[in-house]
């Protein structure tokens, strides 16, 4: 009896071990590459680094080994900032691979100074999104009065409703779809007298493969804002959709169940696992006494 109080007793630790060990691990931790040298990508790494996340922060695109590229497209999120070069074709084509492999793709566009990494950017985000009409660069000099648009794109409204924040763009580049500011992926519009889309967001439901996920955002001078201000709900609704976002809207997952990113009730969450192995530890034990 003394011997079965015991293991009992040393059964249940480990039981209450392992359901913390489970349930403390960050259930929406990322792995995060920040690609370039801008001092900007500092802010938006603590950022990554507050929400739990591994962050690794690299050169510019051409300074880098093949070995970094690989370990860079390992990651959950590629967070681009190298603004004044184009972009090889070798990573354009990684890059691509990347989001069709369900990866999460920011791209930095830039006004005026960055026509070469516009052009790449924009041959990118056609080759993603099958919309050849997009524009990317090309804008001139700053716009004014950034305000985020009617579209029922995620990125706006999880997990926080940002709809009425005013958005953080300073002078951004020119990021328009098809359909210009009224299209479903065009979330940030700017100088309102002549509306131009600054910021695009693409999910699987919308991309050629229906995997992945691609944010193409005008001006990197503005990205520390979206960390900075309004308790960085900004960013984290970037971050949110750069893991799982969705460009349809909230009924997107009701209609399209399977897409990468949408919940399935066939897999129990970890605390749930975790509380199945502890009852059916006790169920073994209780069961072995009763023998």
């Amino acid at each position: 009896m003394k011997m079965f109080a015991t293991a009992t007793k040393r059964l249940g630790q480990a039981s209450a071990i392992l359901l913390a060990s489970v349930l403390t691990v960050p259930v929406n931790a990322a792995v995060i590459s920040l690609v370039g040298t801008r001092s900007e990508l500092a802010t938006i790494e603590q950022g990554f680094i507050a929400a739990g996340d591994t962050t690794t922060r690299y050169g510019d695109w051409s300074s880098l080994s093949a070995a970094q590229l690989n370990d860079i497209f390992m990651s959950d999120i590629v967070w681009e900032g190298d603004i004044f070069n184009g972009i090889s074709n070798d990573v354009q084509s990684r890059m691509t691979n990347f989001v069709g492999s369900n990866g999460g793709l920011f791209l930095t566009a830039e006004r005026p100074c960055c026509e070469t990494h516009n052009a790449a950017i924009q041959q990118i985000g056609r080759d993603l999104t099958g919309d050849l009409g997009l524009l990317v660069g090309g804008l001139g000099f700053d716009v004014f009065d950034h305000v985020f648009s009617n579209s029922p794109t995620t990125i706006l409204t999880d997990p926080f409703d940002i709809r009425n924040q005013p958005a953080q763009h300073n002078g951004p580049g020119r990021v328009q779809p098809t359909g210009g500011v009224n299209s479903d992926a065009c979330f940030t519009v700017s100088n309102p007298g002549n509306p131009v889309c600054t910021a695009a967001a693409w999910g699987p439901d919308v991309l050629v493969d229906n995997m992945g996920r691609l944010v193409i955002y005008g001006d990197i001078n503005s990205q520390p804002s979206l960390v900075n201000n309004f308790n960085s709900e900004q960013f984290l609704n970037i971050r949110s959709f750069l893991l799982a976002g969705f460009t349809g809207g909230e009924d997107t997952c009701d209609t399209n169940p399977n897409l990468p990113g949408c919940p399935t009730t066939d897999i129990p969450v970890p605390g749930t696992l975790a509380l199945m192995s502890l009852g059916s530890l006790l169920l073994f034990w209780r069961r072995r006494r009763a023998a």
